[in-house]
């Protein structure tokens, strides 16, 4: 048999009904989206310097913003800037490096050397390019 709903539970399902209700009368929908870390912190950079207060106010006035342009202009937007150069900083090329020779002790013979240079400017070939001079 079903377990009788207590007046707290009553009242929470009527509210979740009516708020069901008028939201298919206004014709909303909840759009969850999942975003990388940093957006949320970017995002409110742009909404304070643009003065929103609210992201959804945000979000909803650039799918507007989105939604009224042309194709052609859409396709502009949608295009993927490319990303942006990775720099590497004095402080992390000293980690990799002391990584690099604390991983060299722990095995030797690791080592990836130059090559030395041809006496006279002669140039030196590999096996498979002499099977392709053959």
């Amino acid at each position: 048999m079903a377990e009788k709903k207590t007046g707290a539970a009553k009242h929470s399902a009527d509210y979740r009904g009516r708020k069901k209700a008028e939201a298919k009368r206004l014709g909303i929908e909840i759009l969850p989206v999942e975003s990388a870390a940093g957006t949320r912190a970017e995002l409110a950079k742009a909404m304070k310097a643009h003065g929103y207060t609210q992201l959804q106010e945000l979000l909803q006035d650039l799918h507007r913003s989105f939604i009224a342009a042309d194709r052609p202009e859409q396709k502009r937007r949608l295009k993927r800037p490319d990303a942006p150069a990775f720099k590497v900083s004095p402080k992390l090329a000293r980690r990799f490096a002391a990584a690099t020779r604390a991983e060299i002790r722990r095995n030797p013979g690791d080592e990836i050397e130059a090559p030395k240079p041809l006496p006279h400017g002669e140039q030196q070939c590999n096996a498979a390019q002499l099977d392709i001079l053959n």
